[in-house]
């Protein structure tokens, strides 16, 4: 059950991703947006890194299933520990970090970035499976 349970989030989390990007490629400002606006308060702080530490313990426990098992547990590992570090660091941090991104990434690369969510994605999802 646990492993079934770990497959779906992972398959979410590239789902995810695709939307990610999708709306990287369609709503550049909106996406720049909503950039800056991380860490901006505790329900955007939680909201962000608990799913993504969910996902990286997923990763973790599907990675012995996967295609690339070793990679696949180091990188949820990483996303986990990053998670909680940034939980553990003072918000302003977080949001002044993503404030400073969203403020010097012109509106062509943000189209340009979510080819990069697309192909994360889409190899997400066939590591998973």
């Amino acid at each position: 059950m646990i492993a079934g349970l770990a497959l779906a989030v992972c398959l979410l989390a590239a789902g995810w991703l695709f939307l990610v990007g999708l709306y990287a490629l369609l709503f550049p400002e909106k996406a720049r947006a909503a950039l800056a606006a991380m860490g901006s308060n505790w329900r955007i702080q939680l909201g962000e890194h608990i799913p993504r530490a969910i996902v990286g313990l997923a990763m973790v426990l599907h990675a012995p299933y996967s295609k690339l098992p070793d990679l696949f547990g180091i990188a949820g590992w990483f996303i986990v520990a990053s998670s909680l570090v940034i939980l553990a660091l003072p918000m302003r941090w977080h949001n002044a970090y993503a404030r400073w991104w969203a403020e010097r990434i012109p509106t062509k690369a943000l189209r340009f970035l979510s080819i990069a969510a697309f192909l994360l994605a889409g190899a997400m999802a066939y590591i998973t499976l």
